[in-house]
């Protein structure tokens, strides 16, 4: 424990994570957020939002977009006329939206490493972004309010990005409701004969069933089918 000149503030764990703390209250201020730190509302949504925000106003979002655009994903999904060149389109993370991912990757680095601070989740999201990792789509701003309202489906093929790695990568981060979301989107990619990779659907599906009994969740209500007979 180490005195930083401060009547009655002292800092300990100053290699693993260090804390401010006081013999003048039972709140410790620490460097890093832990696995035990999870169950304090508050502290997560902070960390959430705080690395949301910092990755959506660096440089990098910005130039990631126009790293899309030059690979010619500069359209509306649903409007193709509309172009980058004529309307401000809006850069949609789909099938889990930033916020999810942001806990699943939380999630998984939480349950391995057991801590992490709101910069090293804005550099996983900006690393799994250049590993094209993500799963998004352009949207006008009318079809972004329509998805939000529930009203477009967006097709499998529709998405850039190789999602289904993400998902695995982060297996160790999933809860019963991003299971639930993405056992949905997958039923309905299923369903959807206009998808040309099923088998990326198909295995995403099989693999929920073994990602839930590695965390210890009760799936017995998800739409979840064996798909041995569909190979």
């Amino acid at each position: 424990m180490y005195s930083a000149n401060y009547p009655d503030i002292l800092l300990n764990n100053i290699e693993y994570n260090p804390e401010l703390v006081s013999a003048n209250t039972d709140y410790k201020i620490r460097f890093a957020f832990t696995a035990n730190d999870r169950y304090d509302y508050e502290e997560y949504e902070s960390l959430l939002n705080s690395a949301i925000r910092e990755f959506r106003h660096s440089r990098f979002y910005t130039q990631y977009k126009s790293y899309l655009y030059s690979l010619g994903i500069d359209r509306c999904a649903f409007h193709p006329n509309i172009t980058s060149d004529i309307a401000d389109l809006e850069m949609h993370h789909c099938i889990l939206n930033i916020y999810d991912i942001a806990i699943l990757i939380t999630e998984h680095i939480l349950n391995t490493t057991g801590y992490l601070t709101e910069f090293d989740l804005a550099e996983y999201l900006q690393q799994e972004h250049v590993l094209n990792n993500i799963p998004i789509v352009f949207l006008c701003k009318t079809c972004h309010q329509s998805y939000h309202h529930r009203y477009l489906y967006i097709n499998p093929n529709q998405i850039f990005g190789q999602w289904w790695i993400l998902m695995d990568k982060y297996k160790q981060g999933w809860n019963r409701d991003l299971l639930e979301k993405l056992s949905r989107y997958l039923q309905r990619g299923l369903d959807d004969k206009t998808y040309t990779r099923n088998e990326y659907l198909m295995k995403l599906r099989d693999d929920i069933l073994s990602w839930a009994d590695n965390r210890g969740v009760m799936i017995n209500e998800l739409n979840i089918k064996n798909t041995e007979d569909e190979r």
